[in-house]
């Protein structure tokens, strides 16, 4: 029998292993990207190799990657690499202060319907079920037609549209950790419900909230990508990577790198945010059932 278990550990370690670390090599290099990015993004005005987005002629119009411009010059003959680092800074600084609020929000209406239930459960489920049935890029476009073209108000849209999704998921979590034993045996020892729900069930989900943060942000840059392309997003001279995708857009056939280059680093930066959520959200074991 010995023999046998021993020669089946032979057999399909070998294959678990490299899975294993083949996600890990691919989880570090998503974290370093993401740290990359945003190092470079936040440290922009201070880096001396990173030129002035706004200055034309830095180049010759339309010229393509060159080692005096990394990712070549617009229309216009702006440094691509600069608009591509002060584009990212522009769309994080939206996504994260969306996402952000969009966690406090909607964490804290989810879990208070998934733990409380009867009346509250039923008013939070029956708006956050009507907020996901709207037509997101149709709500965000109407949010932005009312208030008017701004980084204020597209971050108030995109804001807007996280906070239901994140709702959904905490009630699920909330519903999750409020049936385990150890809320049930706190709830029997006469433990109060501000005890119940601040220091056992919503310690435990804090971090699902965490890692669904990672596949919100993908979420809300992509939002903000698509209100670009329609002309809704921040107004010019602002940069984020939706309007110079935009800008691009008509010069796919005589300068693609205007819009190809960026648009590789946003896609490397979706990428990088899901597989971190979503090992996250594997290794935490977080599930949506009971929803």
């Amino acid at each position: 029998m010995s023999d046998t278990t021993s020669t089946l550990a032979k057999v399909f370690q070998p294959e678990v292993a490299p899975r294993k670390r083949r996600h890990n090599v691919a989880l570090w290099l998503s974290l370093g990207w993401l740290i990359l990015v945003i190092a470079s993004a936040v440290l922009a005005p201070w880096l001396g190799f990173i030129g002035d987005p706004h200055k034309p002629l830095s180049g010759q119009p339309e010229e393509g990657p060159s080692w005096s411009n990394w990712f070549g010059t617009d229309q216009l003959g702006r440094d691509m690499f600069a608009r591509s680092i002060w584009g990212g800074r522009l769309s994080l600084s939206i996504a994260g202060p969306a996402v952000g609020i969009g966690v406090v929000v909607g964490g804290v209406l989810g879990v208070m319907a998934g733990y409380f239930g009867k009346w509250i459960d039923l008013v939070v489920s029956s708006v956050v079920n009507v907020a996901l049935a709207l037509p997101a890029l149709v709500f965000a476009l109407f949010i932005v037609i009312v208030l008017g073209q701004s980084y204020t108000n597209v971050t108030i849209a995109v804001t807007i549209l996280s906070i239901p999704a994140i709702a959904r998921i905490a009630r699920a979590q909330a519903l999750r950790f409020a049936a385990r034993e150890f809320v049930t045996v706190a709830n029997m020892m006469g433990a109060k419900w501000p005890r119940l729900l601040f220091r056992e069930v919503l310690p435990n989900v804090v971090p699902a909230l965490a890692s669904i943060a990672f596949l919100a942000m993908g979420i809300v840059i992509i939002a903000e990508g698509s209100l670009s392309f329609i002309g809704a997003s921040v107004e010019s001279p602002s940069i984020t990577w939706g309007n110079i995708l935009a800008g691009g857009r008509g010069k796919i056939e005589d300068a693609p790198h205007i819009a190809m280059i960026t648009g590789g680093v946003m896609f490397v930066t979706l990428m990088a945010l899901n597989f971190v959520g979503d090992e996250m959200l594997r290794r935490l074991d977080v599930r949506e059932a009971r929803i």
